[in-house]
């Protein structure tokens, strides 16, 4: 999960060098620099590649003070239910 959630974040920010300075004490908030716009988009696409959906109503900006705290809160969000059937364009 962690490797995914940095391959995120690399992408994002298009910064592939950004790998090697994250640690699992990593501060999202603080460390990483995120604008709003990339905070959603990582956001949208760890629920995407993490196949899990995210409880705004639970989730606050603590969850982002450690790579290690957003990786347990991400353990305590329900998977993403499969879709029934997929779209087929013609």
């Amino acid at each position: 999960m962690y490797d995914k959630i940095v391959d995120i974040l690399c992408a994002i920010k298009d910064q592939p060098e950004l790998r090697h300075s994250l640690s699992l004490n990593t501060d999202l908030n603080n460390e990483v620099g995120l604008d709003s716009l990339q905070m959603i988009q990582f956001m949208l696409k760890v629920e995407d590649q993490l196949n899990v959906v995210i409880d705004y109503d639970q989730f606050d900006y603590e969850h982002l003070h450690s790579m290690d705290t957003f990786i347990s809160f991400l353990k305590s969000c329900q998977p993403q239910e499969q879709p029934l059937y997929e779209d087929v364009n013609p």
